[in-house]
């Protein structure tokens, strides 16, 4: 019996050695399968080995940092995979767009470039725009580092353009961070009537109505002036406003109209003490910005280089990701074959559009379902004599806390007028009359017959409008 016992006790754990043998086979067997298939799928894509990435800049230092910039990523294991060459091709960007268009397809679609880095040219504000559309028409991915416009927004149009920096109506967002900051939750509107200034109304109101589900006093827009570019003379739309509650005005404009604005409130009274003017970069730009307007510059936006690293690390991780994952066929090669959808080109687009750059040389870099550019930062400047301008905040990206954050510091503020405290931001009544209402049963009223009252009683005059006039009857 003693024996029978420990001939089964021997064999039991026998038989949980096989099992646990088993399990760790067939695991291991797993994960050699998975591997293989693994490898297996990443050699059915015949990708190409060598991408050349196209470049339209703007001087020959931006130039040679592109090139130099391609050059070293090939060495960079972590953005390139093995086996893969990156190329360039760079020509300076010309400022008449239809020579722009004839250039993109001559020496950059001919080269067969897989995406292409625009800046802008030195003077006109079109070539990108030609850029985009002729690369568009092939979808071949276009990266703009320097043009803010809101058309290149609209998906319709650009269809294959993103950008390193955001539209100018982003700006929004800084404003109704700082309006809740400084607690001014009514505001003047003012705007041309441009595409931007209507993309900057638009995304404020949306902005503040998000803002507002975590606040218990709304910010509410008392009035919005919009008015067409290329002003003379802006003092009756100004005239307007005096007679308003709100003395806090938000304002977009180009550079030449913002100077007829701030003539014609100057002139008014309007750029003194108890007001406060909020304004875009562009108006920052005029020759006679008031002291004490308070005005956001994007940083970086001047830095070509910076963004020229970032866009260039954002489109190499991008293919490498791709090249991993999807089958990838040549670029287009001329602009001949009008009939020609390029379909690695979209999928490289929303490749690049989902990448992020943590720690990118203008800041994290990413993209929203446009292409423009998130989580940009801003300094919060405030304007002095001479159109000097002293920063006094910032809008910047927390690592910590994963969101945009804005500090500002109070103490070196000047609001107009040269006053130091803040502006209430509202018009305070100085001309006010007593009235007094017949309410049963705490005041009771008697036609007087003469000007003898009882004990308890005081004599209240009666007043009649006469032409806008108040005249005293009694």
């Amino acid at each position: 019996m003693e024996s029978r016992k420990i001939t089964f006790k021997i064999f039991a754990d026998c038989n949980m050695q096989i099992k646990s043998m088993s399990v760790r086979y067939f695991i291991f067997l797993a994960i050699i399968i998975r591997q293989y298939a693994k490898g297996k799928h990443s050699q059915t894509f015949n990708n190409p080995g060598y991408f050349k990435i196209g470049g339209m800049l703007s001087d020959g230092d931006s130039e040679a940092f592109f090139n130099e910039t391609i050059d070293n990523l090939n060495f960079a294991s972590q953005y390139v995979n093995k086996g893969v060459t990156y190329g360039h091709v760079v020509i300076a960007m010309d400022s008449n767009p239809i020579r722009t268009a004839l250039n993109v397809c001559k020496f950059l679609i001919a080269q067969k470039v897989y995406a292409i880095i625009v800046s802008h040219p030195p003077v006109g504000e079109l070539s990108p725009a030609a850029v985009s559309y002729t690369s568009g028409f092939y979808h071949i991915p276009v990266i703009g580092i320097s043009s803010r416009d809101s058309a290149f927004s609209d998906k319709n149009i650009h269809v294959s353009f993103l950008r390193t920096v955001p539209p100018y109506s982003h700006q929004a967002d800084v404003w109704v961070e700082l309006l809740k900051y400084f607690n001014y939750m009514k505001v003047i509107f003012i705007h041309s009537s441009d595409t931007d200034g209507r993309s900057l109304l638009g995304r404020f109101q949306s902005t503040s109505q998000i803002l507002e589900d975590d606040m218990e006093v709304k910010i509410q827009v008392e009035n919005v002036i919009e008015f067409e570019p290329g002003l003379s003379n802006f003092k009756s739309e100004l005239l307007l406003l005096k007679s308003a509650q709100s003395r806090v005005y938000l304002m977009y404009a180009s550079a030449e109209d913002a100077e007829i604005i701030f003539k014609n409130a100057a002139e008014l009274n309007m750029t003194g003490a108890g007001y406060v003017w909020l304004v875009t970069e562009q108006a920052l730009n005029s020759n006679n910005v008031p002291e004490g307007v308070l005005g956001l510059k994007l940083i970086n936006v001047t830095n070509e280089k910076s963004h020229i690293k970032d866009s260039l690390y954002v489109l190499v991780s991008a293919l490498r990701e791709m090249n991993q994952t999807e089958s990838i066929t040549e670029a287009p090669q001329d602009c001949d074959n009008s009939g020609l959808i390029w379909e690695t080109g979209k999928k490289l687009f929303e490749y690049v559009r989902q990448q992020t750059l943590e720690n990118g040389a203008t800041g994290r870099v990413a993209f929203d379902d446009n292409g423009d550019r998130i989580y940009a930062e801003y300094d919060v400047v405030n304007s002095r004599l001479s159109n000097k301008f002293v920063s006094v905040g910032q809008y910047y990206y927390s690592s910590e806390s994963s969101k945009m954050k804005l500090i500002v510091n109070d103490s070196i503020i000047i609001w107009p007028g040269k006053i130091k405290n803040k502006p209430e931001g509202f018009l305070i009544p100085t001309h006010l009359k007593v009235l007094t209402v017949e309410e049963k049963p705490f005041v009771y009223v008697r036609k007087a017959t003469g000007m003898k009252c009882e004990v308890e009683e005081v004599l209240c005059p009666n007043y009649k409008s006469n032409k806008g006039k108040w005249i005293k009857t009694n």
